[in-house]
Formats: structure tokens, sequence, C-alpha cells
């Protein structure tokens, strides 16, 4: 059979909660050649906040929200590859080169990087390349003590990029390699991001994967894990959230893994602010035109925190009432 255009390049990049693979995917995109790359994003929850932080670089966007690609919604990934597959066909992306898969913070890669493999109709016009793992390098010997699902992003990587390594010391990188190769001994190791080489083909791997269906252990996420989303519908104060932020991660940073917002700050314009545990990132703008309604947006994943006490302190410290997104909340039990 004669193939009649190349094959799309397509990489599953993947990583626990708050490792960086937002911030690496954005620093990739500003290199490339405008409608080349098109990025599908996963959310755990079904508030997406990532297409908001990453559209105004103008690349194509497809979100996949409401649950893990890896388990509940593995089939929307075949349908939407698919459908990209299909506009490309028409003419709708001339200039496509490279899918980019970026996963939430629980889902395993394996099985991700299984379903496009072992379509015939994808596997056709798609050539995996390199799985990239981000991995957090103050939070990440944690993470892999304590949540199977670092492990398992790990143990699918081609390449681990170890992201914040320059707040971490020699000592510590040292011991944070030993571990990555302790579940990943084959994987190429790289300190921070190198965007002109994040997705380069790997001799010992890429372009020859195999899939032994077999031997993929049954995925299962950490028990009593959940998201959910606020929304408020009027500007913030940025004096009383960060007052209310700064209580909240003082008596339960332990308990919330990750939490992203886009915020509509007095005098400020949007403001996207996020964080994992205890540590908060500093804050970015958002391009004026790229969002111009004053709702603030705020989705977290927690473990084992009454996601009430989060929602009723907010609107003790702003006066603001937070309004919940339909069916925001999601929650997978033990062995899910």
């Amino acid at each position: 059979m004669v193939r009649l255009v190349p094959r799309l390049a397509l990489n599953v990049v993947t990583g626990f909660l708050g490792s960086g693979k937002t911030t690496l995917l954005k620093r990739y995109l500003q290199t490339q050649p405008l409608g080349s790359t098109l990025v599908i994003i996963n959310e755990f929850g079904r508030e997406s906040i990532d297409d908001r932080i990453t559209l105004h670089l103008k690349s194509e966007i497809e979100t996949i929200a409401d649950g893990c690609l890896c388990c509940t919604v593995l089939s929307e990934l075949q349908r939407t590859l698919l459908h990209i597959l299909a506009r490309r066909e028409r003419g709708e992306l001339p200039g496509l080169q490279r899918i980019i898969v970026e996963t939430s913070g629980l889902a395993d890669p394996a099985p991700i990087l299984g379903t496009v493999l072992s379509d015939e109709n994808l596997a056709e016009y798609i050539q995996v390349g390199p799985c990239v793992t981000t991995f957090d390098a103050l939070e990440g010997l944690h993470t892999l003590e304590r949540y199977p699902e670092a492990v398992a992003q790990v143990a699918a990587a081609d390449r681990v990029i170890v992201t914040k390594s320059d707040l971490s010391d020699s000592v510590a990188l040292e011991a944070l390699s030993a571990a990555i190769r302790k579940v990943n001994p084959a994987c190429d190791v790289t300190l921070n991001d190198v965007p002109a080489i994040i997705f380069e083909a790997l001799a010992r791997r890429s372009g020859d994967r195999r899939v032994h269906p077999e031997r993929q252990p049954a995925h299962a996420h950490t028990g009593a894990i959940s998201s959910f989303s606020l929304a408020l519908d009027r500007s913030v104060d940025w004096a009383s959230f960060s007052v209310w932020l700064t209580a909240l991660l003082n008596r339960h940073g332990d308990r919330i893994l990750r939490f992203k917002s886009v915020l509509d700050v007095h005098g400020q314009g949007k403001l996207v602010v996020q964080g994992v545990r205890h540590r908060v990132y500093p804050p970015s703008h958002l391009p004026a035109a790229d969002d111009d309604d004053s709702v603030s947006r705020l989705v977290f994943i927690t473990h084992g925190i009454d996601d009430e006490k989060i929602m009723r302190s907010l609107e003790r410290i702003t006066g603001s009432a937070p309004s919940p997104a339909p069916q925001a909340g999601r929650r997978l039990p033990a062995g899910q």
C-alpha cells in the first residue's frame, strides 16, 4: 500500500500532578511553526484550565475532560484522533506534523500508547514517538513512594525530564536519578526541559514499540482522590484571595495534590495561579484578548479532604459565593 500522506508523529507527555507538563509544552510550542502541532489535553476533572493557559500560543487544542485517558475516557481518545485524521484528509490541517497528548496527572500512559498502536486505522497514519514523563525535583520522591500513578508514568517513559532541578542540589538530583532508574533503568534522564530535543527519536525504543496487552497490569488509581471545580461570577480581590489560599495550604497542603486557577483580578486582568501541595508557583498574566469575561475558575485535585470545606472557606474569606460546575466532582474509589 502506498501512503499518500506522511504519518503524523504522536508523543505522549505525562507526569504526576504539578510536575510541569503544561509549562514544558508551552516552551516547546513557542519554538514550533504555526499549525505544525496539535495538542490533546486530558483533564481529570470536568473543568479544563490548561487549554485556557495554552490557547494564546495559537496552537490547535483538543480537550478531553472529566476522566483519565487511561481508564474512563480512553475511547474518546480514539474518536478524537480519528477526527483529527479526517480533518487532515479534508485539508483543514495542512501544516500538521505532530500530535501531542498531554495526559492528566493521574493517568497511566501504557493503555494510551497501546490504544494507538493496536488500532489499525490509527497505526496506518500515526507514528508513535518517545513518551516523555516530567518528574518534579522537589516532590518526585514523595510521589514515587506514595502514588502508584507516578511509578507507572516513570515506567512508561522513553525520556524523563526532571523539572525544577535548579531548585535542588547535586546530591538530591543524584538520588532522584537513582530512584528514576530503579523504576526504569533504560530511560533517558534529562535535567530541566530542552524543547529542541524533547521529542527527538531515541535509538533504543522510538519507532519500534511493541504492545503486549497481556503483560500490562490492571491500572488502579489511589483511593479517595477527588477533583472539583469552582466558579466565581465576579472579579476577585487579590489581597483577600491570597490570604485565603495561604491559610488553606497551611492547613491542608498535604492533601491538596494540585490546584489551578484562572482568576479575574481587580485591576490586573486574568491571572493564572497554580501550585502543588504547600507550594504556589509565581502567578502569570494571560493576554487580555484571550478571555474577556469576569468569571474566575478554580480546579482542585485533593486526597481525602472535604470539598465543601474549601468552598465554604472561600466564601467566608472573599465574600464571593463559589458555584460548582455541574457534576464537577470526580472521585475514584480504591481499585478503580
